[in-house]
């Protein structure tokens, strides 16, 4: 497929080229196999011709680079298949071969159309950012946006592939992940490999990139020297084990749509469907439960829910997300109500543009006050947190944390993230961030419990095989 995009490209091309050429001849009453210069007079006098086929070149430019970028992109696209039918195996199998492609597509992406392409990317992998403004009064700036992030991303791809040299592509692919635009991390290709058959480590990465450059581009025997770095990044131990989870762990899914959830008339109807849970759950036995983030969408510490809540929790665990004041600081954080007490965790990863600007105050000021309503921003809380239940440990993380390296970095067992993707959905927002969390889960050995609003719920094993959809 690649091949016959690329093919197509330059033959195009040339083809215009050709007409170019037989126009300024026609002309000039010149033929083309008489050897006649051509003056920069005659040039700039009849180089008003060659206008009507700016926009056929142009067109071909973009419907090969938005080619390209649709291949780049299957592992997201095609995931949403397999995610939504858990077929697990074929799963596996679509994502090491077209992840694979995607590497390929890397190296064969021509420098004309390195802008395009990234725009491209940018907007299949990010336009849903935009989608936020649905609950704003700024609705209209959705577009904008789309635009926005996806030009950011075209000029950072046409420096990435600024070059055609191998080794310059190699290098560009692997220092890829460090770049983040305004904090925004989510450009990972490493993590397109997270559920195939290879390892998601660095050094996996570059065999990976290495094996699919020296097959494609060396000849005959030589092709073998690619298979040997693609076999060095395979996962032999990782395809599949047994995770063991704590008993009695209730994962509640919640739908709850974002243009309702902040009304103040529907409070009491989300707070009775929130106890409810919790009762059926103390009713089955349960020892804990989960609810996504901020499920009591109010500052949970200053409420008359309190009491009820720490009563309730004497007879079950409850996680729960919501709002948190202090000393004026609004928090985003997780509520940990066990024994007739409760503690907190806030949040320390902010998402940008979602709960914080990432520009210097006086420039982010007018900006909190449109996405906000407020002249300031969520606070960040001071570190990653845990709590322990019954002696086990879990690590605490919300939303855009879980797909943040620094929450798993001192490879905690069990990683509990809760999660409102009601901003989002429906969009592409909640694969990403799936193949994200399985790659950081893969690579620091940790088990993800994530309860999400308005997308399904699930548990990550840090195996290749092992998830499991609730």
């Amino acid at each position: 497929m690649l091949i016959l995009v690329l093919k197509s490209y330059h033959s195009t091309i040339n083809n215009l080229k050709i007409k170019i050429l037989k126009i300024k001849a026609k002309i000039l009453n010149i033929h083309l196999h008489k050897n006649i210069n051509i003056t920069i007079k005659d040039q700039k006098k009849y180089g008003i011709f060659r206008i009507w086929l700016y926009p056929k070149i142009w067109s071909i430019y973009l419907i090969s680079a938005l080619i390209l970028a649709m291949i780049f992109l299957l592992p997201i696209y095609g995931n949403v298949w397999f995610f939504y039918k858990n077929y697990q195996n074929a799963l596996i199998i679509f994502d090491t071969i077209f992840a694979l492609l995607s590497v390929w597509i890397w190296f064969g992406v021509p420098k004309k159309l390195a802008f395009w392409f990234g725009f491209f990317v940018g907007l299949g992998l990010f336009y849903w950012v935009g989608l936020s403004f649905r609950f704003s009064p700024f609705p209209f700036l959705i577009p904008l946006i789309m635009f926005f992030v996806a030009l950011i991303y075209g000029f950072i791809f046409y420096f990435l592939l600024f070059f055609t040299s191998s080794f310059y592509r190699i290098l560009t692919l692997m220092l890829m992940s460090y770049i983040h635009p305004f904090g925004f991390d989510w450009l990972k290709v490493d993590a397109f490999f997270s559920y195939s058959i290879f390892s998601v480590d660095k050094l996996s990465f570059f065999c990976i990139i290495t094996g699919v450059w020296a097959f494609v581009y060396f000849k005959r025997f030589y092709k073998i020297l690619g298979i040997c770095f693609l076999f060095l990044a395979l996962d032999w131990g990782g395809i599949k084990g047994k995770i063991t989870l704590p008993s009695g762990i209730e994962v509640i899914t919640t739908n709850i749509n974002q243009n309702l959830k902040w009304q103040s008339e529907n409070l009491n109807n989300i707070i009775w469907l929130n106890i409810d849970s919790i009762n059926k759950a103390i009713l089955s036995g349960k020892k804990m439960i989960i609810f996504p983030e901020t499920t009591f969408p109010f500052i949970l510490n200053k409420s008359f829910l309190m009491p009820e809540l720490l009563t309730l929790s004497k007879k079950i665990t409850i996680i729960t997300g919501a709002l948190r004041e202090e000393e004026g600081q609004i928090y985003n954080s997780t509520y940990i109500f066990q024994n007739g007490h409760f503690t907190y965790i806030d949040k320390v990863v902010l998402a940008p543009f979602g709960e914080k600007i990432p520009l210097p105050d006086f420039l982010a000021k007018p900006f909190y006050k449109i996405f906000f309503g407020e002249e300031y921003s969520l606070s960040e809380g001071k570190k990653p947190g845990n709590f322990t239940i019954d002696n086990d440990v879990f690590r605490s993380a919300i939303c855009y944390e879980g797909t943040s390296e620094i929450m798993y970095q001192d490879k905690p067992k069990y990683l509990i993230l809760i999660s409102n993707n009601g901003w989002f959905t429906p969009s592409i927002e909640p694969i990403v961030q799936r193949m994200l969390i399985k790659y950081y889960a893969r690579i620091y050995d940790t088990i993800v419990i994530h309860s999400i609003n308005q997308s399904p719920s699930y548990i990550i094993s840090p195996f290749i095989l092992g998830d499991e959809n609730l």
